[in-house]
């Protein structure tokens, strides 16, 4: 046991030993004096007791400030949530015994009461009378609601009475949210404003309303940078959109397709405007990551599915037209954002729609296996204007659905001498293009250009040997 305790003691003097080298070694670079027992001063009592009081004094303001935060952050915000909820659920509930008028009337108490709050706690609470102010807006909408919408004693029997006086609380809402320049103002408004639309219960009032609340969701988005209201007013618009298509089921309506179109077509197209404005009107490059990459790719989805619906319930005869359409209106869309603001992100998403809904009008005007000619053709097109845009999306995307197109050609449908030979045009001037114009994509790989050689390769003897005579089939192939 002693030769144990022997040996941990040297290892120990020898680590002592290195740390004291390597000290030394740091003085001397450093050019500092030895360290002397001599030169410690010791600290008077008092300073070391006012350091522990100090000490004692941080420890306790970090405590309160933690129960600060505690208290008027996190319980606040469920007190209020409690207190919202339970206010709404005192405004819903019919009391027998007092009018509707009435019961109405405490209502709007209650609101005045939580704007008086807010009001008085606006420079002792901020946080709180924020939370107070954008809920009362929310009950005072709601109160209005209930006036002539889910009940059966309205106050106010026009409807177009109460959808104006919820317009004007809208209103009012948006202006304290930019005085304020709140983003949860300004989301709850938009919010309310959709909400409107749908209560609305009409074509030309619902449909007006959500174009409305789009266009001025993107004016806050322009003006404030408030790029979450944005994101999720695309959201909203199109939803709204479907719930109408779907006969309005919020408001208790059966759960099925509207009897006429109503040229909602029309409301889609301004819809898909509105949102694409802000890559016409300032650089992408001022907007977060997430907001360029998802306002466009939320906008191309949410209208070209809508329209897609639209289309196959109401004008199935005319979807090649309309598919044309809206190829048109997209890569229109993606030729602006390229040559006024070089958006790449909307240029490369808007082009992707585009290409689709063009590929949707080729199958639905063309005949097997006409239309796998055109498809062939579309995709050089594709890598034409892919390599203007300098658009590496567009590029990679066509490569796999040229793949995919030309492998259900060879499964799919009969060989036949046009296609063989328009499929191998394609694929040979797809790969010279992306050879001569490799720089412009800043691609580093051979990859695409080998997937179009690659299919070439199959292309050109698959035709050949369905093109010439068996008995030349060896001998074209060699020439080929």
């Amino acid at each position: 046991m002693s030769q144990l305790n022997e040996s941990r003691t040297e290892e120990l003097e020898a680590i002592l030993r290195r740390l004291d080298a390597r000290v030394a070694r740091i003085e001397a670079y450093l050019q500092l004096a030895p360290f002397s027992e001599a030169s410690i001063v010791p600290m008077p009592s008092g300073e070391v007791q006012a350091q522990a009081e100090a000490s004692r004094a941080i420890a306790e303001a970090r405590e309160t400030a933690l129960e600060l935060k505690i208290g008027e952050f996190w319980l606040a915000r469920v007190g209020i949530v409690a207190l919202l909820v339970g206010t709404a659920l005192f405004i819903a509930y019919p009391i027998t015994v007092l009018p509707p008028l009435v019961h109405g009337l405490i209502g709007f108490l209650a609101v005045a009461g939580l704007f008086f709050f807010a009001r008085m706690w606006r420079a002792a609470y901020p946080y709180l009378s924020r939370i107070l102010f954008g809920g009362g807006f929310v009950l005072l909408y709601y109160a209005t609601l209930r006036l002539h919408f889910f009940t059966d004693h309205a106050v106010i029997a026009s409807k177009t009475v109460a959808l104006a006086g919820l317009l004007i609380i809208i209103g009012n809402h948006f202006y304290f949210a930019a005085r304020r320049q709140s983003e949860w103002l300004t989301g709850t408004a938009v919010f309310l404003g959709y909400t409107t639309a749908l209560m609305g219960d009409a074509a030309h009032v619902t449909l007006p309303l959500i174009a409305v609340t789009s266009a001025v969701a993107v004016y806050f988005f322009l003006k404030y940078r408030f790029q979450t209201v944005v994101l999720l007013s695309v959201v909203m618009a199109y939803l709204a959109h479907l719930l109408w298509l779907l006969g309005n089921p919020i408001l208790g309506h059966q759960l099925q397709a509207v009897a006429e179109h109503q040229n909602n077509l029309v409301y889609l197209f301004v819809y898909a405007a509105i949102f694409a404005f802000p890559n016409l009107w300032r650089k992408e490059e001022t907007y977060s990551t997430a907001t360029k990459f998802l306002l466009p790719l939320l906008n191309g989805a949410g209208f070209y599915g809508m329209a897609f619906l639209v289309m196959i319930t109401f004008f199935a005869a005319a979807s090649a037209g309309l598919n044309f359409l809206m190829a048109a209106f997209f890569l229109a869309g993606a030729t602006l954002c390229w040559v006024l603001r070089h958006s790449r992100y909307a240029t490369s998403f808007y082009a992707c729609f585009g290409y689709l809904a063009l590929s949707a009008a080729i199958f639905a005007r063309f005949e097997t296996p006409h239309y796998f000619i055109w498809l062939g053709w579309q995709s050089l097109l594709v890598i034409s204007t892919a390599i203007w845009f300098r658009s590496k999306i567009v590029v990679v995307a066509n490569t796999f659905i040229y793949l995919g197109i030309f492998l259900a050609y060879l499964i799919l449908a009969p060989a036949t001498a046009a296609v063989n030979a328009s499929y191998a045009a394609v694929a040979l001037l797809s790969a010279r293009l992306l050879n001569w114009k490799t720089e412009r994509l800043a691609l580093q790989t051979e990859l695409m250009r080998n997937a179009y050689l690659a299919s070439a390769f199959v292309i050109i003897p698959y035709g050949l040997y369905h093109a010439v005579p068996k008995n030349y089939v060896s001998l074209s192939w060699l020439g080929a």
